[in-house]
Parts: structure tokens; sequence; C-alpha cells
């Protein structure tokens, strides 16, 4: 199995870093992406055996890197250093989908997502066209908005949670995740901030950009998963009305139910995934075979 490191440049100039599981042979590209609070070790954990190995055994071309500020793909935010998901969305993917596209060689390029990179490729893909891949698997895709949550509860919960985020996040400049025991990547004040004012505004938008419109105009094949088990962060019945905001492309919807139902992490990190991981690898493989 050949590794070989990976470094890009975003358009606003922050450095990414990852690895890249190389197959020449493989006729699909995949690039893979974390969620908040973590780095992209959760993408293939067990190392070795976790999602990016097992799409890598499936005949794909893998690379996984961490979103500015988490993993290698510093400054840190307990470093000093400042973002927004306006920036994940409109500068990281788009340099995802671009690494992707320089190692294809005019194979297809599938964005593979976990929660944030997950929602913020189902975005990008409208708002930065000249940079959407051909396809996106999101793992958990789903951002907050009073709208998108149809539980009473849920939302007194959500609007609760986002408060207190960012009011602790304002009090120190970032959210030290690692200090509470949240994951290992802490989050810039500006990134907690929007998500606050997109549920407060009851509007899904970032740097003048409105993102359910963007989401309407990108065209391409969409797997989406969502689980019972991920009681909050990502319930399948929000994840089904951010979605919908798809209206142009095709998005298929797969809902886990019952016992062993994953939850928000569990996506990637439990191995009893695996069965999910080899059932997006032959999504992938088709998208190829379509090409």
């Amino acid at each position: 199995m050949k590794t070989e490191p990976v470094t890009l440049r975003t358009d606003d100039g922050w450095t990414l870093r990852g690895e890249r599981l190389v197959d020449a042979r493989a006729p699909v590209v995949a690039v893979l992406g974390h969620a908040m609070m973590v780095d992209r070790r959760t993408l293939d954990r067990p190392a070795g055996a976790g999602l990016a190995s097992t799409l890598h055994r499936a005949g794909i071309d893998v690379s996984w890197l961490d979103a500015r500020g988490h993993g290698e793909s510093g400054p840190r935010a307990d470093e000093g250093a400042r973002w927004s998901y306006d920036d994940v969305v409109r500068y990281d993917v788009p340099a995802l989908v671009a690494h992707g596209r320089a190692i294809a060689a005019g194979r297809p390029v599938v964005i593979v997502g976990h929660s944030l990179i997950g929602h913020a490729s189902m975005i990008a893909a409208g708002l930065v066209p000249d940079r959407a891949p051909d396809a996106i698997v999101a793992f958990a895709p789903n951002l907050w908005a009073p709208e998108l949550e149809p539980s009473r509860a849920r939302r007194a919960v959500k609007a609760l949670t986002l408060a207190s985020w960012h009011a602790v996040s304002r009090a120190r400049g970032f959210f030290d995740a690692p200090a509470l025991g949240m994951g290992p990547a802490s989050e810039a004040e500006p990134y907690v901030r929007q998500f606050r004012d997109m549920w407060n505004a009851r509007r899904l938008a970032g740097g003048g950009d409105d993102y359910q419109a963007a989401m309407a105009r990108a065209r391409l094949d969409v797997l989406a998963f969502s689980s019972e088990g991920d009681r909050l962060f990502a319930h399948p019945a929000s994840v089904e009305r951010f979605a919908a905001h798809m209206t142009a492309s095709r998005v298929e919807h797969v809902r886990l139910r019952g016992e062993g139902a994953p939850d928000h992490m569990g996506f990637v990190t439990d191995p009893r995934s695996r069965g999910l991981w080899e059932r997006a690898a032959a999504w992938i493989r088709a998208r190829a075979e379509r090409a």
C-alpha cells in the first residue's frame, strides 16, 4: 500500500495537509474530509482498517486531509488562528476537489465527507460550481436551523447548545474542545458564531451567500447516510430536510434504524460501520462505471 503526503494551498492562502493511498489504476478518486473538533485520523480508525483503507481496498484512489485549524493544517484556534464555516465551504472544500482533479487524470472525483465536510461539500457544489466534484458521499450531513428540525424538544436543546457554545467560545476567543474532552481540535470563535447566527437568523448563509440557493443549483449524485442512533447532531428527520434543498441533484438518503445504528462519530470510528463503508465504496465504483 503506497502512501504519500499531500499538501494543498487554498485560494485564500491556507495550507491543508494530509495523505494519499495511491492507486493510479483505480477508476475513481475519492477525497475524504472529517467532522468538526476532530481531524483526519477519524477517517481511518482503526488505522489501516477504517473508512479510508476500506475504500482503498475496494479499488479507489484515496486522499484524506485535515481542514484548516485541525490536525496538521495549522495554525490552530488556540494559537490565535481565526476562520469561519464559510471559509471551509468556499475555500477548503474546493481545494479538496482541485486536489482530486489534479491527481485524477480524467477519472471521476468523489468527495466523501463526515459531518462538517459532508454538509459543506453539498453547499460548495453549488456555490463554487467550477470546483464541484462528480459526486458526494456524506455521512451525517446536517446544519442546524429551526426549519430543519421538526422536533420541538430537539429545537430547544439545539438553541440552548448554540447559545452556550458561542458564549464559552467568546469568553476565550475559541472553543477549547480538547480541554472539555470533546475532541482533539479547537474551533475558532468566528466559526462558532456563524452557526449561532444561522440559527438565530433562521437562514443558512454566510459571507453574503445563500447556502440554500447554492444547494438548489448543484447538479450531481449524492449518497447521504443518517442514523437514528445520532439523536441530536444529524437526526434522520433533519438530514432529510437539509438534503431536500438539493432539488437539481440525485440524492439517495439511507436512514439507519434499530440496534447497532451508529451515533454521530460512530459512522467513521465504529468498526461495525464497515458495512456502510463497503456500501459507499460500491456506490462510488458505480459512479465511475457510469462516467
